[in-house]
């Protein structure tokens, strides 16, 4: 009889049954965002570390060759052709062990058009006389200084600059913080800074990181 009677007391009543789950749905309530926010942090501060690494190696690229190739960012290779991106030359000459890829932003197959997916583009920069082209109007150009009464690059300038399309407005928003120390809604284009994107649609934009210029 005690025997049947020890037994019987190590299990669990159902309403302490009840209570531990409802215990554990209160804890996943509050932890899964935080979860969540960390996974999304964590995407947007690889992606900066992805931009650093570009930035090292179009420096050293330029130290050794005085110059950088224009690569339009346009086409459906990877190949460094004039239709390609600037990565593939960085990968080429050994300064990129592989072509950039942000953690954040559309992840499409690298057979599709470059114009829908992250690359590393260098442009001769569009000249402008009062005023720096906006991300809206094709990000190749920057406003580095936040002086909008004069242009930052002239024509004969050949900027070399990371596009990032459909990158999830709140991740825009953290990534500029990280890159430019610059807090800003979201809501609008941002046009300051080497990161720029232009006026989220959907609740995505497209992000522009300025590399360097010659």
């Amino acid at each position: 009889m005690n025997s049947f009677k020890q037994n019987r007391n190590k299990g669990f009543t159902l309403i302490e049954m009840i209570g531990v789950l409802a215990i554990i749905g209160v804890l996943a309530g509050v932890l899964l965002p935080k979860v969540f926010q960390a996974i999304a942090r964590g995407k947007v501060n690889g992606t900066a570390a992805s931009y650093h690494n570009v930035k090292t190696a179009a420096a050293d690229y330029f130290v050794r060759n005085g110059s950088f190739p224009l690569r339009a960012g346009t086409g459906a290779t990877n190949a460094a052709v004039a239709t390609g991106r600037f990565d593939a030359d960085l990968v080429s000459g050994g300064f990129l062990e592989k072509l950039f890829a942000a953690s954040i932003g559309a992840q499409l197959h690298d057979t599709s058009a470059l114009t829908g997916r992250s690359h590393v583009r260098s442009q001769t920069a569009a000249a402008s006389g009062t005023l720096t082209i906006t991300a809206s109007t094709g990000g190749d150009n920057f406003n580095l200084d936040g002086d909008t009464a004069t242009a930052d690059f002239t024509a004969a300038n050949t900027v070399v600059s990371i596009m990032i399309p459909g990158v999830a407005t709140a991740d825009a928003v953290e990534l500029n913080a990280l890159i430019d120390n610059d807090t800003v809604s979201g809501s609008a284009e941002d046009i300051t800074g080497r990161c720029i994107f232009s006026t989220p649609a959907e609740g995505t934009t497209t992000v522009y990181l300025y590399v360097a210029h010659r």
